[in-house]
């Protein structure tokens, strides 16, 4: 029976309320295809008519109609719950979860594509986590330095063991820095004008003097390219340091300048010997034919001053070829027992010449400082670099002060020297710039030099060190910049007499003689003198212009002959054939060598050579030595 007007309502109202409470599941079941039939509804309202039983069934087939529903409803909903938790898993990045579900029907399928995209997922995150492995290792490992930095902030954003540990920054302090901040101030105007825009697969590369934590300066190759691997814009740079190599090639150009240096020396030292030894054939032509023009003169005679004028000449010339013999170090020492202030005195006037009208020359000299035993010309050459260095240091003019003196027991102690010895200084003092402790500690060091480049060599004070240790002796300086500086020369102080001084107008008898002496010498100049001047001795002599000559003459001559005077170097047969040959021919005969090269006194006994040039008495007494030691004789004191 259709319900009452009255009744409407009342059924509207309770079912409005039931459709409310079942909404959830009607719309859950309704979304798969189930819904509450409603002709359950029209089919039981009739039965609301019975009254109150009515209601009760019509009641009761509602709740069953809606238990079902929720029940089928739950049945559908809860592997859709377990997929949106799949999914949220999957989400939050747990590893290794997959779905359980297991159906044929669309739940089914939506939950192992799930499943393969969790695999597809897990497998990219596994693979670029090993890219991230392999990039740290790298990174990490790598014995080079490398950091990562903003483009725009120019902060560092990472670094490597290898940078902190070559920089002295720890990883913090690094990470808190700016790229700038690893470079030398100098290197910042170039830094700004070579930065580059940002962009990818930028690459550039150059050298950059770097600064560490402690401030120390090291070069560094630098390679930088463009990278967004840590998210941004950013550069990373890997650095190599060439510290060392730049070193070494700065150290290979040195060695090149010093190569090219020492051949330019040894070139002046062929020159230098080649040029010597004519120029000591015509020096000792004109001391020789000065000496015989002397001895032949009587004391008062007008010329006997002109000819000791030209005599002093061909000394210093003797003079001026050891000197350059020993500046290209083609000569050897001859040292000899000599008083220092002699060595002062004989070297003024070259040296006002060499330091010019505006600087001041004066000497202080102790007389009672006694001798010591040195080679002149070595010591010669010590003070005139000396002095070339003062001047160079006193450009606007000044005082040099050349003074010598005894070392007192306070002195020896300051300088370190051996107490054991009695020292006798000679000290070169200039008001000059001064020279700087960093130059100080370098300045005996060869081809080092302050001056302007084709200026100086750098040999002259390394020279001066060499000469004056091999002279047994020490060197030291004082130095205040602006103030001056003062070398000491520190020489062994002997109790012996000077050496003997040969003057020309001497004429010691017993360097007269009867023997005959063979002469071999192939300049015209020195074999006519030196035949005059032992002839004027009373010797007889046979003179040949070359070996071939000399063997000659000892075969066609029938006498003995006592003594063999030879040049080393002549044309065709040298000196030393000559005299091998000889010695085969004459066994007893006595043999002197003579020499205008400095390399021939190194394979020679000096006892058997007379270094060119030389004076008449010399070349007397040295023939008159090597007789009487071929007969056995002991030169007195006086002859040697």
């Amino acid at each position: 029976m259709p319900p009452t007007p009255e009744q409407v309502p009342v059924i509207t109202s309770e079912f409005a309320a039931f459709r409310g409470v079942g909404l959830r599941a009607r719309l859950l079941l309704m979304a798969f295809g189930v819904a509450i039939p409603p002709v359950l509804v029209s089919a039981l309202l009739p039965l609301a008519e019975a009254g109150r039983s009515g209601w009760f069934w019509f009641l009761g087939a509602i709740l069953l109609s809606i238990t079902m529903a929720m029940l089928l409803g739950g049945f559908i909903a809860r592997p859709v719950r377990a997929l949106i938790r799949d999914a949220q898993a999957l989400a939050a990045g747990v590893s290794g979860h997959r779905s359980r579900i297991q159906s044929s029907d669309e739940i089914g399928g939506l939950a192992q594509a799930l499943n393969q995209m969790a695999e597809t997922v897990e497998r990219r995150n596994a693979l670029l986590a090993d890219s991230e492995r392999r990039y740290r290792f790298l990174f990490e490992s790598n014995p080079l330095p490398m950091w990562n930095w903003d483009a725009d902030t120019l902060v560092i954003l990472a670094v490597n063991e290898a940078a902190i540990e070559k920089y002295g920054y720890d990883r913090d302090a690094f990470l808190s820095r700016r790229i700038t901040d690893l470079l030398d101030p100098a290197e910042m105007p170039r830094f700004s004008g070579a930065r580059l825009p940002f962009s990818e697969s930028r690459q550039s590369a150059g050298s950059w003097l770097h600064r560490t934590a402690a401030g120390q300066p090291i070069a560094m190759e630098v390679i930088t390219t463009s990278s967004r691997r840590l998210g941004r814009a950013s550069w990373l740079s890997v650095g190599i340091d060439v510290t060392a190599r730049r070193e070494a090639e700065r150290a290979l150009a040195r060695s090149e300048a010093q190569l090219q240096q020492s051949q330019k020396m040894e070139a002046i030292g062929t020159f230098a010997g080649g040029i010597s030894h004519d120029f000591n054939n015509l020096l000792t032509g004109m001391l020789g034919y000065c000496d015989l023009a002397l001895l032949g003169l009587p004391s008062d005679s007008a010329v006997r001053g002109d000819l000791m004028e030209i005599r002093g000449l061909a000394v210093r010339g003797t003079d001026l070829t050891r000197q350059i013999l020993s500046v290209s170090r083609r000569q050897d020492t001859q040292p000899v027992v000599v008083d220092p202030n002699t060595v002062v005195i004989g070297l003024d006037r070259l040296l006002r010449r060499v330091v010019g009208a505006p600087i001041e020359v004066h000497t202080r000299l102790d007389h009672s400082i006694g001798t010591v035993r040195v080679d002149v010309g070595q010591i010669e050459q010590v003070l005139l670099n000396l002095a070339i260095n003062a001047r160079d240091a006193m450009p606007d003019g000044g005082r040099l002060t050349i003074e010598t003196a005894s070392v007192t027991d306070v002195e020896a102690h300051r300088f370190g020297l051996d107490p054991r010895t009695t020292w006798t200084a000679i000290r070169i003092r200039d008001t000059g710039t001064g020279i700087s402790d960093d130059v100080r500690q370098q300045i005996f060091e060869p081809f080092f030099t302050t001056k302007p480049a084709g200026k100086g060599t750098g040999l002259g004070l390394p020279l001066a060190y060499s000469l004056i240790d091999q002279a047994g002796g020490e060197i030291r300086l004082d130095s205040i910049e602006a103030i001056g500086t003062t070398f000491h020369i520190f020489l062994p102080q002997l109790d012996e007499d000077a050496a003997e001084q040969i003057t020309a107008h001497e004429q010691p008898e017993r360097w007269n003689g009867t023997e005959t002496v063979l002469l071999a010498e192939d300049e015209d100049t020195v074999r006519s003198v030196a035949t005059s001047a032992l002839e004027r001795r009373g010797y007889r002599v046979l003179a040949a212009a070359d070996g071939e000559s000399a063997l000659a003459i000892s075969r066609a001559y029938p006498g003995q002959i006592d003594l063999l005077l030879t040049d080393v170097v002549m044309p065709g047969m040298n000196g030393r054939t000559l005299a091998e040959r000889m010695a085969t021919m004459r066994p007893t005969m006595g043999l002197l060598f003579t020499s205008g090269y400095s390399a021939d006194e190194a394979t020679i006994d000096p006892r058997a050579l007379l270094q060119k040039p030389f004076t008449a008495l010399d070349l007397s007494r040295r023939v008159r030595m090597a007789l009487d030691a071929r007969a056995g004789v002991v030169p007195d004191r006086a002859a040697r």
